[in-house]
């Protein structure tokens, strides 16, 4: 079981790899639990630390993981924003 300052920094170390992604597939990706994926997610964006992608469709040179060259989203996803970044880089708690 994770600590959640060890959650949060999984999440957005996959972010940091995989530029764009959704709740489920960071779960599997991070073997944290989906609904707290979830709960952290939205408590990551209301502090800045990631964003969630606009627009309808999600091209694969933002999206690592994907396997076509273009999916219509489905899902809600999100990226790292500067802050999200810089604390990755800084590493410094969260």
């Amino acid at each position: 079981m994770f600590h959640e300052l060890d959650e949060e920094r999984a999440i957005l170390q996959h972010l940091k790899i995989a530029g764009i992604d959704y709740g489920k597939s960071i779960a599997l990706a991070t073997g944290i639990d989906l609904q707290r994926v979830i709960a952290l997610l939205e408590k990551m964006e209301n502090e800045g630390l990631i964003e969630r992608v606009q627009g309808d469709a999600i091209k694969r040179s933002r999206a690592k993981f994907k396997l076509s060259k273009e999916v219509h989203k489905h899902h809600l996803y999100y990226r790292l924003t500067r802050k999200g970044k810089l604390m990755l880089r800084e590493n410094r708690s969260l």
